[in-house]
């Protein structure tokens, strides 16, 4: 099955990041924003970047109405204002790829709050969404600077979590068209838990230690 990918929105710098990723992959790339001309615009730039016309804009709405994997990469704060009234135009069968994490900071360093509802940003999203929409979490511990810095090769692994098997693998299967990119298969959503706190690890790490720089996660196994 072939998807229809989008970006809700995509001009934020994580958006263009996973954008100008996944159109080197090959794909063809659908960005949103509540204004069209701001989509319209980033679009533009990160043509002219690949040297080629792989990503269009439009409206967020239009994302949920045409694409059937789309990517939601908001401030954490924004998640029910801007879901809630688009759950209701999303096509059954629809994969979210849900990238936010709700980061706070305290003196510099991150922290996820301990009052967050629904325990995670991942789970949050599963309440907002109607059922027949698959949650996958994913891209939560890789910077956007990373995501940017498209001539240089990324030797990272994604953690996946969700509820749906079958749409993990597909996103797993997807993602690792990316080059540098293994997706690991990390459990059901609510380890997002987990994975959006050691997102505040890596900032803090990066942050605290000069040889680090956009550091992200890589597995290493003993086995050979």
């Amino acid at each position: 099955m072939t998807r229809k990918i989008g970006l809700i929105p995509g001009t934020g710098s994580q958006g263009q990041g996973i954008a100008l990723r996944l159109a080197l992959a090959g794909y063809d790339i659908l960005i949103g924003s509540r204004k069209e001309e701001k989509a319209k615009k980033v679009a533009k730039e990160l043509n002219t970047i690949l040297e080629k016309e792989k990503i269009q804009a439009t409206v967020n709405e239009n994302i949920a109405q045409k694409c059937d994997l789309i990517f939601i990469i908001l401030p954490y704060e924004f998640l029910e204002e801007t879901l809630k009234p688009l759950r209701e135009i999303f096509q059954e069968g629809t994969i979210i790829v849900d990238v936010v994490v709700p980061l706070a900071f305290d003196k510099g360093l991150a922290y996820i709050p301990d009052d967050v509802p629904k325990k995670s940003a991942s789970e949050l999203i599963e309440q907002i969404l109607p059922k027949n929409i698959a949650i996958v979490g994913a891209f939560k511990t890789i910077s956007a600077i990373t995501l940017r810095k498209i001539n240089q090769p990324m030797e990272i692994d994604l953690f996946l979590t969700s509820n749906n098997q079958e749409a993990k693998n597909e996103v797993k299967e997807i993602l690792e068209k990316i080059p540098g990119i293994r997706g690991l298969d990390a459990g059901p959503l609510w380890v997002s838990r987990t994975i959006e706190r050691m997102t505040a690890l890596v900032i803090n790490l990066n942050k605290r230690n000069k040889e680090l720089e956009h550091a992200s996660f890589r597995v290493i196994s003993s086995n050979k």
